[in-house]
């Protein structure tokens, strides 16, 4: 289960990362793209960190919609207090770092009218592999369906994919979820050594405690999941998205503007 976070922190940044490297190597013009962009991409990505702190009760001190900062890179933020002796602001740090999945995984879902996994993988990479093929394929196939059903579909698959753009954990998100993970992980040890020493000095009180915690953590996991099927749709509308509003017209351009110089004046 702990793994299963900790991919949905790193692996989205990571993917994300490269391709970015990579388009802005391929289109000059994709930063001033990707801000435009977040005039709606960035506030859905800042209300969800806010929505974190107002239910788990971090008092938010600061807040910016979109306010780009050529100096830091960031194109928003939200400041906020947190006690590091409570378990409730830990589980809503850790729940911070992952936010903007979750808030954007359930928006392009409800626009794609796309329903998230049947089933969930086997054990096993071949099995996990395959299963995230599979998302990536249903993502693809169920973005393609929408934007033929006419205007308001393809309306839909475009506003899909710029909040898919702009709700990929960054930097500050992923330190913020490993700070409260660390907590979590010491209270689930705390937990374990509580269930053991009820298993030797009250048998029954620890079987009934094991069997809550199984049932809990067999329900945490299944979240996980859905959030990285979320996750992998987020950056396949991401990638394909990048190609089609950014990478695809700016080589066009290019080619444009090569042509007219090699012709010249004539």
């Amino acid at each position: 289960m702990i793994e299963l976070f900790v991919a949905l922190l790193l692996v989205p940044a990571s993917v994300i990362t490269i391709w970015d490297l990579m388009m802005h190597r391929l289109a000059p013009s994709a930063r001033k793209l990707t801000r435009l962009t977040g005039y709606i991409g960035v506030p859905v990505h800042e209300l969800s960190h806010a929505l974190v702190c107002v239910l788990f009760g971090m008092r938010i001190t600061k807040m910016a919609f979109y306010q780009p900062n050529s100096a830091t890179g960031t194109l928003g933020f939200v400041e906020y207090r947190y006690s590091p002796y409570s378990m409730k602001h830990a589980l809503g740090m850790a729940l911070q770092g992952i936010a903007p999945l979750l808030a954007g995984a359930v928006i392009v879902g409800l626009l794609l009218a796309n329903r998230g996994p049947a089933e969930l993988p086997d054990s096993g990479v071949g099995h996990i592999v395959g299963w995230l093929g599979g998302v990536v394929v249903g993502t693809a196939l169920a973005a393609w369906a929408q934007a033929m059903t006419g205007p308001v579909g393809l309306g839909a698959v475009l506003l899909a994919t710029i909040i898919s753009m702009h709700a990929i954990p960054i930097l500050a998100d992923i330190k913020s979820g490993l700070r409260g993970l660390i907590v979590l992980v010491g209270f689930a040890a705390a937990v374990a050594v509580a269930i053991d020493l009820f298993w030797v000095y009250g048998p029954d009180v620890g079987k009934d405690l094991d069997s809550i915690v199984r049932v809990v953590t067999l329900q945490i996991e299944r979240g996980m999941w859905a959030a990285l099927y979320g996750a992998v749709s987020l950056v396949t509308l991401t990638i394909l998205g990048g190609l089609a509003l950014i990478v695809i017209p700016s080589l066009c351009l290019q080619v444009v503007q090569f042509i007219r110089g090699a012709r010249g004046d004539i």
